[in-house]
């Protein structure tokens, strides 16, 4: 997890607070996310995610930048994308960030922009790395983001060997 700046949209914000990996990030790596972004991650005030969210935002854990709307709109017609991931991919553009997005749409855009991206289980599997959480936290917060996400299974197997894959002790 050598990021510079994360750049996040709403789906990878609130699974990763689901997951509680985001709290453990945050502190490590710069992370902004957009005005329209932050609406959506604390619109259902009365949810422990969006309060965990709105938390993270008062105590300056994670910043809110707007992006370039201009861009913005572009991006969300050239690609249909929703407000939120739009902002996001022209905020990482314009500050050379890394994208955070688990939008099926999003992520093919970042592939055709060039603009790096993560997903909740790159952050998961980065935070397991950087020995923030033990293995055995990591495999149920795994199995958390199979309940929550929408992952190809290749892509969960894929992290599952790469957890139980690794030789250090937990």
């Amino acid at each position: 997890m050598s990021y510079s700046l994360l750049v996040l949209d709403a789906s990878t914000l609130i699974l990763a607070v689901k997951v509680e990996v985001l709290p453990l990030i945050v502190g490590r790596i710069p992370t902004v996310i957009t005005p329209q972004v932050a609406a959506e991650g604390t619109r259902q005030r009365e949810r422990w995610d969006a309060k965990a969210i709105q938390q993270l935002i008062d105590d300056r854990r994670i910043t809110i930048v707007r992006a370039q709307p201009v861009l913005a709109h572009r991006l969300a017609e050239d690609f249909r994308m929703a407000g939120g991931e739009a902002s996001t991919l022209a905020l990482a553009k314009v500050r050379d960030a890394i994208a955070g997005t688990d939008d099926g749409v999003a992520i093919k855009a970042c592939k055709v922009l060039g603009i790096p991206f993560v997903t909740a289980v790159h952050l998961l599997l980065g935070a397991y790395e950087q020995r923030l959480i033990d293995r055995q936290a990591a495999l149920v917060r795994l199995e958390q983001l199979q309940k929550f996400g929408r992952y190809h299974p290749r892509i969960l197997e894929d992290a599952m060997a790469q957890l139980i894959g690794k030789g250090r002790a937990t």
